[in-house]
C-alpha cells in the first residue's frame, strides 16, 4: 500500500513516531554504551573472584594434602555418602543437596579416593558412583556421621 493511500491520521502517527525514535536514538546509544561498561566491569570482578575461589581452594586442599586430617569439604562429602546409608551415589546425587561446584567436588573426591575412604564404580551406563570404603565407613562411625547400635553380649543381661 503506497503511503498517498493511507489516511491523513495514520501518517501523523508514523511522523511523529520516526521523529520520536530519531530524538531518542542518541540517549539509547549513551544507555548502551553505559551497560557495556557495566557488564565488562561485571564479568572483570566475577574473574577476580573466580581466581580468588580458585585460590582459596587450592590452598585448601594443600593443607589436607600436607596433614592427614580432612578439610571441610572432604567432611561434608563423607557425611553426605554416610547419609545416603551405603548407596551408591554420583556426582549428580551427591552435590544437589551440597552445592559445591564441580571443580571442588572433583577435587574433593579425587582427594578422599586417594585416601582410601571412598569406592568408585564405573558403570558404563550410568557413569561413576561413589560409595563409603571400609575404612571410609569406620571414619563416619567414629565421627558420629553414622549411628552404630553394638549387640549386647550372649550372658551380659
Amino acid at each position: 500500500m503506497p503511503l498517498s493511500d493511507m489516511p491523513m491520521r495514520l501518517l501523523v502517527i508514523l511522523f511523529l513516531a520516526v521523529f520520536v525514535l530519531i530524538g531518542i536514538n542518541p540517549a539509547i546509544q549513551k544507555a548502551a554504551v553505559s551497560l557495556r561498561k557495566l557488564l565488562r566491569s561485571a564479568a572483570q570482578r566475577k574473574e577476580l573472584i573466580g581466581t580468588r575461589l580458585d585460590d582459596l581452594h587450592a590452598e585448601v586442599f594443600a593443607e589436607s594434602r600436607s596433614s592427614r586430617q580432612l578439610n571441610d569439604f572432604e567432611i561434608i562429602v563423607i557425611r553426605r555418602l554416610a547419609q545416603a546409608g551405603g548407596k551408591a551415589l554420583s556426582r549428580k546425587q551427591l552435590n544437589a543437596p551440597l552445592l559445591l561446584g564441580t571443580a571442588v567436588l572433583q577435587k574433593t573426591l579425587k582427594s578422599l579416593h586417594r585416601r582410601e575412604l571412598i569406592h568408585v564404580r564405573i558403570s558404563t551406563l550410568l557413569g561413576p558412583k561413589f560409595t563409603l570404603s571400609e575404612t571410609g565407613r569406620r571414619y563416619a562411625i567414629e565421627q558420629g556421621y553414622i549411628i552404630h547400635i553394638r549387640e549386647p553380649k550372649e550372658g551380659m543381661g
